[in-house]
């Protein structure tokens, strides 16, 4: 089956006939929009006028129930390009923008451009941010698609690609310190603004040390850190305390998988995997990518799942040759998933989990790549994902 058009918990309708016994209208449309799920609403918004209008209302009544916008940021060219896809009209959108980013004409010192998870609440609406860093300023963008920035006070430490996350209302930067300058690499400040500034905290447990690459999540209280490889160790960081909880390796019920990632939305702090078929090659394909949930205090991971991607979709995360995939992307907001492959970008895979916490009424959908972008960029690209107000997500408004 085309991963393109594989749907699953429903039936996507083609070729509706617009005629007085078949078209649903007031208040009998407006009671089913409301009891459908979002996902299975994308097509349906495109079944008419009327369907549309009726989907856009009901998002304007409930304006988190809707999935959240995709948003890619390619860099390396004279201007960074975003590109942006509407869960409701099933569209992308692409645009340039300004030359220059938050420091253009400060300073000489090149720019690390990257995201950060922001939990829920605090004046953000979770999912994913971006910061900018050099090395002698740090700026957070204060839109979705990074066309403003808000520059805050210099680090005490010069950093290269540390761990960032908002939690609440502090901004945690952790790791990533030059030792040149004989600084702790581990060291961790945190941001409360005003005029407090940036305040040291313990640093990262010594596990974190020679990570090739940590996965973070945010809750309201804490930043969850994950190693993306094994041997997987995990451990959280509470900002208001300024101390690092205890440290561990997860113990994941699937032995063979190979790369995680963490997130965290409504309550829950999610781990997705991705196994192979156990042999250890160098040219291995995935087997399954699953979603687990984690247990906040004590880190262990759940032995029942809480999803599992379709294997069409699994099998179309990486190319016929099977080849460039080293790490798993995902992305959260509320009850809604992006999964991808980093290297590989022809399919993104959209999920709705099941609100009752069980596997067996997720729902999935490929969304195809942006027409204007390249199945394997080949300059930075930043993934993101956010709720958009619905009168934003008109496809004339982007």
């Amino acid at each position: 089956m085309d991963p393109k058009t594989a749907w699953h918990g429903a039936e996507e309708e083609q070729g509706i006939e617009e005629n007085t016994d078949r078209v649903l209208h007031g208040d009998v449309l407006d009671a089913v929009v409301a009891r459908v799920s979002a996902l299975d609403l994308l097509p349906a918004s495109c079944v008419s006028k009327q369907w549309r209008a009726a989907v856009l209302a009901a998002a304007r009544q409930s304006p988190r129930r809707g999935a959240p916008w995709l948003v890619l940021r390619v860099h390396g060219g004279r201007k960074p390009v975003v590109h942006a896809f509407n869960p409701i009209s099933r569209n992308w959108r692409s645009v340039a923008l300004p030359f220059g980013g938050p420091f253009a004409g400060r300073d000489g010192s090149a720019v690390h451009v990257s995201n950060f998870p922001c939990s829920a609440g605090g004046g953000s609406t979770g999912g994913a941010g971006i910061y900018a860093l050099s090395s002698t300023r740090m700026a957070l963008a204060a839109d979705l698609f990074g066309t403003t920035w808000r520059e805050l006070e210099p680090l005490r430490s010069w950093r290269t690609d540390p761990v960032v996350a908002l939690v609440g209302r502090r901004l945690v930067v952790a790791g990533g310190a030059s030792e040149l300058l004989e600084d702790d690499p581990a060291s961790v400040e945190v941001w409360e603004g005003g005029s407090g500034g940036w305040a040291l905290s313990d640093p990262m447990p010594a596990a974190f040390q020679w990570s090739p690459a940590i996965s973070a999540a945010a809750s309201e209280r804490r930043l969850y850190a994950v190693e993306k490889q094994p041997p997987f160790s995990a451990s959280w960081f509470d900002p208001e305390a300024k101390r690092w909880g205890p440290t561990s390796r997860l113990q994941i019920p699937d032995p063979t998988v190979r790369y995680v990632s963490v997130a965290f939305a409504c309550g829950r702090l999610l781990l997705a995997t991705v196994s192979d078929d156990g042999g250890g090659r160098l040219d291995w394909r995935p087997q399954a990518v699953r979603l687990w949930a984690v247990d906040q205090e004590t880190l262990e991971v759940e032995a029942e799942q809480v999803a599992q991607m379709p294997p069409e979709m699994v099998a179309a995360l990486v190319d016929e040759g099977g080849c460039g995939m080293r790490s798993l992307g995902f992305l959260l907001s509320e009850r809604f998933a992006y999964l991808y492959n980093p290297l590989f970008m022809k399919f993104f895979f959209l999920c709705e989990l099941d609100e009752g916490g069980g596997g067996g009424g997720s729902r999935w959908e490929a969304v195809p790549r942006s027409p204007s972008a390249d199945d394997r960029p080949m300059q930075s690209v930043l993934f993101s994902c956010s709720q958009v107000n619905a009168d934003d997500s008109r496809p004339t408004k982007f």
